[in-house]
């Protein structure tokens, strides 16, 4: 069965819906109009025809479509290939990368040597300053009065007081030599028995008249009574180049953060407050003390008006009800 055949007998539609080939396609073929059809398409819709009718012979059609398409070459005498060189660099470093890469990682150490990093990351990481307390760690001196400050170390001595001693007095061996003296101008000598009653006499006149010392609590004076002056005004003082530091009040949980190279005070208003530093070249000076740090290490402070000291990692996070700084 021919394919002329096939269409007359079963109808052009309904070979397009079981091959799945378009009635234009179908007529193509059929009319071998092939310049509408491409040398792959046009084999492959015979190929299709084969295999859904076993009984189409389409051996001719084919001959014509080969041959058609042999005597119908496109021509490729006018077409431009155009090649390009693959690359040599197969994804490796240039010496320009290299180069890059180097000055990132020298810059990267002179900040780290210069305690500047920490300090750079915590400012490009941190928020945007979103702390609104009016009163509470104003800074009112201006930088130009703030270089004028400096800071010096508390080295007074604790005063230790203590009570005068009056030198001890043995009563007994006084009232003996006195009355050795007064025996020495009686004509006669007295007994044992009377010597000890003078005796006894004798000191008991002298306890009336000098009570011994006793051991009060006026005599006694406390050595570690000493008044600790309360602190109202803190100095934050970079020992190295710039310093990050941040102040959190531990009751509002306002904060506010700082970049500094001078030495800068502030008032904490009788609060409590948890400081952070971005590294811990700096000095914190107060009326009362006076903390000292040298080192590239994070620390953490806790401040009020009668204490300023060190606290742990997780000291800070417990008194910021669980958080970090961010």
């Amino acid at each position: 069965m021919q394919l002329n055949e096939l269409i007359e007998q079963e109808g052009i539609e309904k070979v397009a819906i079981k091959t799945t080939i378009s009635q234009d396609n179908l007529n193509y073929l059929l009319n071998e109009n092939f310049e509408k059809l491409s040398r792959v398409k046009a084999l492959g819709f015979l190929l299709i025809l084969e295999r859904e009718y076993k009984e189409l012979e389409v051996s001719e059609l084919r001959e014509h479509i080969k041959l058609f398409f042999e005597n119908n070459q496109p021509d490729y005498d006018n077409v431009i290939v155009v090649s390009r060189t693959p690359s040599t660099d197969n994804g490796g470093f240039s010496f320009f990368k290299w180069f890059v890469v180097l000055g990132i990682l020298v810059g990267g150490w002179y900040l780290y040597t210069q305690g500047k990093l920490d300090g750079l990351l915590q400012n490009i990481t941190s928020k945007k300053d979103i702390y609104s307390d009016d009163k509470a760690l104003e800074n009112n001196i201006t930088e130009e009065e703030a270089k004028k400050i400096s800071i010096t170390k508390d080295t007074q001595e604790p005063v230790s007081i203590v009570a005068p001693v009056e030198p001890k007095v043995d009563l007994e061996a006084e009232v003996v030599k006195v009355v050795e003296e007064e025996n020495k101008t009686e004509e006669t000598v007295k007994k044992p028995e009377t010597m000890q009653s003078s005796v006894a006499t004798e000191l008991t006149k002298m306890q009336e008249s000098q009570p011994l010392l006793t051991k009060t609590e006026e005599n006694v004076v406390s050595t570690e009574d000493k008044t600790v002056p309360a602190i109202s005004t803190i100095t934050i003082n970079p020992t190295r180049g710039m310093l990050w530091f941040g102040f959190i009040n531990v009751d509002t949980k306002k904060k506010k953060e700082f970049m500094k190279q001078v030495s800068t005070p502030f008032d904490i208003n009788d609060g409590r407050w948890i400081l952070v530093t971005g590294h811990g070249f700096l000095d914190i000076a107060s009326e009362a003390k006076t903390l000292e740090v040298s080192d590239r290490n994070k620390h953490y402070f806790y401040i009020d008006s009668k204490e300023i000291k060190e606290i742990s990692q997780q000291e800070f996070r417990t008194l910021n009800g669980g958080h970090g700084w961010i």
